[in-house]
């Protein structure tokens, strides 16, 4: 197989097409995408921008609400003429990327986002039962008391300013999906380690540092996950390792490469995205005059439907990996050909005003709500429902505990340094 290639006379075709400035993923972390997103989705919703891989000669970008859910849905079928898989296109994910950063390509070609039907079904199969709703809801006790004890600990503090990110929306997530997953609690912050690392090689932004630090770190998982997954076996658990581990060794749905893609996955996305809506989603309640005060005077109303809403308009997943044109298709009245990537802006369509009304102002009890804040089509987020299970409890528990918690005016806002995923690692609240 070979790097990626296209024909330089129909990049150069792509260019001219473009209304506006070639769009740059590569921005200040802190910086609010949504004024740029607005200007494209408005004057170019089909644009053929920079690429954040150095081996692209560019990607087309959508904008707007109706291409992103096209696009989705074109990959829905087993012979879908768009997907995550360029091996279709006879080329390699690790092809002409350093020889230090293949074994992270070795196992980024083998996530559930990289792949398609079947291969992607069979995978998800053997998970998706442990996310069903049913199953959510018989984790729902354990959740709340995870997020009754992180409470108890800042009430603990008194009035002293505090961290919500550190003592919240940081180790929930963690702790949940470590215990879903069956790590090890001494094992948690080396996980996390890992999972950061790893979540570096969504993030590529002109060279391959960041794939490098997540080839280390994907070594690095396979080294721990191998004892992980033989002490599984041994002590047969019943949860989701041990649920892959039992349907690997019967030799019907994974091998072992599977195995270690699939964890890590799961693993890297149920911490960050999780911790972003969390962080985000009180940060916009307490911006946002009377969202937070509207919250708290009716939780248990108001718990589902504003944790819809956050995820529409914090969007913490911005953009899911990139898809492939496995043939020519057409999207927003642009030619879109064989061998093409196509990034679907999902913050930008969260904020589409032909979608969502006065879409920059957050409403508690917008109905209907068709966010995209989870992706769409085979690969729409397998662990959502366990995000919403997160979401709805820490914010209805956090407006009936803490109803006067307001931001720290002398607090400085920190984010994430990633771009893919929009999470803040600080949040200085205080409590009146």
């Amino acid at each position: 197989m070979t790097a990626f290639q296209l024909d330089q006379d129909r990049v150069a075709a792509n260019i001219t097409r473009n209304t506006l400035p070639r769009y740059n993923p590569a921005r200040e972390f802190s910086a609010d995408p949504y004024p740029e997103y607005a200007q494209y989705r408005a004057d170019d919703p089909v644009h053929w921008g920079l690429p954040h891989d150095p081996r692209l000669p560019g990607l087309w970008y959508l904008f707007s609400h109706q291409d992103c859910w096209k696009l989705f849905r074109l990959g829905m079928a087993e012979d879908a003429p768009i997907g995550g898989m360029p091996a279709k296109l006879d080329w390699e994910f690790g092809a002409g990327a350093p020889a230090e950063a293949q074994d992270y390509f070795a196992i980024r070609k083998r996530f559930l986002t990289a792949q398609d039907p079947p291969d992607h079904s069979r995978v998800r199969a053997v998970i998706s039962a442990f996310f069903t709703p049913k199953h959510m809801e018989l984790l729902r006790p354990r959740v709340e008391q995870m997020v009754s004890d992180l409470l108890d600990v800042i009430e603990d503090q008194g009035s002293e300013p505090f961290d919500f990110i550190e003592l919240l929306a940081y180790p929930l997530p963690l702790m949940v999906v470590s215990e879903l997953m069956g790590i090890p609690i001494e094992d948690r912050d080396l996980v996390h380690e890992l999972s950061a690392g790893l979540g570096q090689g969504f993030d590529i932004d002109g060279n391959f540092d960041r794939v490098l630090v997540a080839a280390d770190a994907a070594r690095r998982f396979r080294d721990y996950l191998g004892p992980v997954f033989d002490q599984h076996r041994a002590e047969r658990r019943n949860d989701i390792i041990g649920g892959m581990v039992e349907a690997a060794d019967s030799g019907d749905s994974l091998d072992e490469l599977d195995l270690f893609a699939t964890v890590s996955i799961l693993v890297q996305g149920g911490q960050s995205t999780t911790m972003a809506l969390l962080g985000r989603g009180v940060l916009a309640l307490l911006e946002q005059p009377g969202a937070f005060a509207q919250l708290a005077a009716d939780p248990d109303a108001l718990a589902i439907p504003a944790t819809e809403e956050l995820l529409r308009f914090t969007s913490p997943a911005q953009k899911p990996p990139p898809r492939w044109a496995y043939e020519d298709i057409e999207l927003g009245g642009q030619l879109i050909r064989r061998g093409e990537g196509i990034q679907p802006m999902v913050g930008s369509a969260n904020w589409d005003s032909s979608v969502f009304a006065d879409a920059g102002r957050l409403d508690l009890a917008r109905k209907p709500n068709p966010h995209l804040g989870f992706g769409g089509g085979v690969h729409r987020c397998v662990g959502s429902t366990l995000a919403r299970l997160e979401g709805q409890i820490v914010f209805r528990e956090l407006a009936r505990r803490m109803p006067g918690v307001q931001l720290d005016p002398a607090g400085e806002l920190t984010y994430l340094n990633r771009h893919s995923v929009r999470a803040l690692t600080s949040l200085r609240l205080v409590r009146p």
